[in-house]
């Protein structure tokens, strides 16, 4: 008679608040770090307004525009992240020769960035995500974008303000949007170029690659839905959980792994040890969950850029992203928000 699979245990959830002075000394290493953000940027824009009647022309309701807000997105979110943490983002990506692409830059000069490392591609409009909202309620998004890839000639310009960068680099984030602008060979070419620096590289994968794709990260921080594609298994319990962090760990070389799960926290994952360990959420009320992922990765790779160990990076990560899902769309963390906010769990 066959024996049942023995069902894996998971390391007991733990939540392990930092001290101010632990949190103020992390966040005093962290000032003036080089970080090299690589991947697709773009605009986040909120419509907000009212609801006050449906329309006659079809079943939908017509929102009366009160507020515009424009707010930097994708892999700019993460360098705006970064810069509001003390660190100095360097930020690549590709934006269009367009009135968006004009209201970037104006964006990145408003938030203190450089754009010395971005590129213009006239082909291609700017990354617009539209997010119209009444009261708490998302009604609608709308995105403008083109996901064909980026010409050859723009690939070898980009990799050549890349190496450029990473002279200067303390480490690197590669926020892959699927969006055109990394192809497997540029990845390829991009881990490459880190390794050869002695940079290491922090992935926050996109559900539509390969998990070869990303060989020769250090760490990814797939949310649970992009980890369930990029593995091909539905995560239901705690055993599947491990599994498909097995497999993330084993088809990208990598030896750490984060998959982010929302209310219930986080999974580290470590090469040589099969089970998850639980880190528990420190939200306690979620507003907006928009580029929560984001101030994720940049707390997380601040963090290991330091010598924090990956747990302590992921509990770092867990408490900013506490407070960012407090806040009314694509936002910001400071130190001092942290610390406070850490406090406050006390």
């Amino acid at each position: 008679m066959a024996q049942a699979k023995k069902k894996t245990k998971q390391k007991a959830p733990h939540l392990e608040i930092p001290t101010r002075t632990k949190l103020a000394e992390r966040f005093e290493q962290m000032d003036g770090l080089r970080i090299l953000v690589i991947g697709d940027v773009g605009i986040d824009r909120y419509t907000l307004g009212a609801v006050e009647r449906i329309s006659p022309e079809a079943p939908v309701p017509v929102v009366r525009v009160q507020e515009e807000r424009l707010k930097l997105g994708l892999a700019a979110n993460v360098a705006d992240n970064l810069k509001t943490f003390g660190a100095e983002p360097l930020l690549c990506g590709v934006i269009g020769k367009d009135r968006s692409g004009d209201d970037f830059k104006a964006l990145l000069k408003g938030a203190g960035l450089n754009s010395k490392y971005l590129a213009v591609d006239a082909a291609r409009r700017t990354v617009l995500k539209e997010r119209i909202v009444s009261e708490r309620q998302q009604l609608l998004r709308v995105d403008y974008e083109d996901v064909h890839p980026v010409s050859k000639k723009l690939e070898n310009a980009l990799f050549s303000q890349i190496t450029s960068a990473l002279k200067g680099a303390d480490s690197v984030i590669l926020q892959d949007y699927a969006k055109g602008m990394i192809s497997p060979a540029f990845a390829r070419k991009i881990f490459e170029a880190a390794a050869r620096s002695g940079n290491a590289v922090a992935v926050d994968p996109n559900a539509k690659s390969s998990l070869d794709f990303y060989r020769g990260a250090l760490i990814l921080t797939p949310n649970r839905s992009e980890a369930e594609a990029l593995t091909g298994m539905k995560i239901t319990d705690g055993t599947s959980l491990s599994e498909a962090g097995h497999r993330i760990l084993s088809g990208t070389d990598a030896p750490h792994a984060v998959i982010t799960l929302g209310k219930d926290g986080m999974a580290l994952f470590e090469r040589g040890r099969f089970e998850a360990e639980i880190i528990p959420t420190f939200a306690r009320e979620v507003y907006d969950v928009s580029g929560a992922g984001d101030t994720v990765i940049s707390m997380l790779s601040l963090a290991l850029t330091v010598g924090a160990s990956v747990h302590e990076a992921a509990t770092l990560g867990n408490l900013a992203a506490g407070v960012v899902v407090g806040k009314r769309g694509t936002a910001t963390v400071t130190p001092e928000e942290v610390i406070e906010y850490a406090e406050s769990l006390r």
